[in-house]
């Protein structure tokens, strides 16, 4: 039996609930354009899944058996709720990389906190999206996603290197890297720039203040070594991660999960999560 062992990998933002809700879940890596990666689940009907902050923007599309698709555009959450997409049974997401605004995306960052909105009212309308709803698998889902992605994507100007944008995206890069593992004055070192200045743009862009970001990717790297079995102890992957004691973790979890860590890792290994996330190239499929 391989012995788990935590690597030094990307973050892979992720909503356990997604997995543990569903009665079957697929998902692949992207790491392209500002995308994190893509999931289908199929889940009971009239049962809403949870989610948990991630500080990540989904795209989300439920597949109806009339051939009707709907699409949302899901804002970050900063705490745990349960009442997303409770009559869908079929449902295709893209996942955006932390902080990532997506291209052609009308809304900021912070205009979406805690919100799910029409896609179509916020994207432009030449995104096909009743050429999405026609796609029946996985595999032709992406595909069809991101050749329409794409043509968004490129259309996009390049921030001006000096500006707020470029320096948002900058600092996030940098607390991603870090597991939120970085100080704002080492932030003010890596950019020139004052931390007062960076509080400021950050908040402007994502809405809440740079520190809650990072306290947000360590938790969901957290939620990452519980629901893939890592062997580190508890108190070992705890200050791996930067926290200062086990009390500190606890409350981050009651914050964000409403249950303590020894519970939700009860919860996952009861569910067998990590045989239920599965990755679609381990079924052979190539993206």
């Amino acid at each position: 039996m391989e012995r788990k062992t935590w690597k030094r990998e990307k973050l892979r933002p992720t909503q356990p609930f997604f997995v543990l809700d569903s009665t079957e879940f697929l998902q692949e890596s992207y790491r392209q354009m500002g995308i994190s990666h893509f999931y289908q689940l199929k889940k009971t009907q009239g049962m809403p899944l949870a989610t948990i902050p991630d500080a990540c923007i989904d795209f989300l599309f439920s597949f109806e058996k009339d051939g009707t698709m709907t699409a949302l555009v899901r804002g970050t959450s900063l705490m745990f709720r349960r009442d997303l997409l409770p009559e869908a049974t079929d449902i295709f997401g893209v996942r955006f990389m932390p902080g990532t605004h997506p291209a052609g995306l009308s809304l900021k960052l912070h205009d979406l906190i805690g919100l799910r909105l029409p896609l179509r009212d916020c994207l432009p309308e030449s995104f096909d999206f009743d050429g999405l709803a026609r796609q029946k698998t996985f595999v032709t889902r992406v595909r069809f996603f991101l050749k329409e992605y794409a043509k968004l994507y490129h259309l996009q100007k390049e921030p001006d290197p000096f500006g707020k944008e470029a320096l948002f995206d900058a600092v996030c890069e940098l607390i991603y890297q870090t597991d939120g593992q970085i100080r704002i004055s080492e932030l003010s070192e890596h950019t020139s720039y004052t931390d007062r200045y960076i509080r400021k743009v950050f908040q402007e862009e994502m809405g809440f203040p740079p520190k809650t970001f990072c306290n947000i990717l360590r938790f969901q790297r957290a939620i990452e070594f519980i629901n893939y079995g890592y062997e580190e102890k508890t108190a070992d992957w705890m200050t791996a991660l930067g926290y200062y004691d086990q009390a500190q973790c606890v409350r981050d979890f009651r914050k964000y999960l409403g249950m303590t860590p020894n519970r939700y890792r009860k919860l996952v290994r009861a569910s067998s999560y990590e045989q239920r996330a599965t990755y679609a190239h381990d079924l052979g499929l190539r993206i």
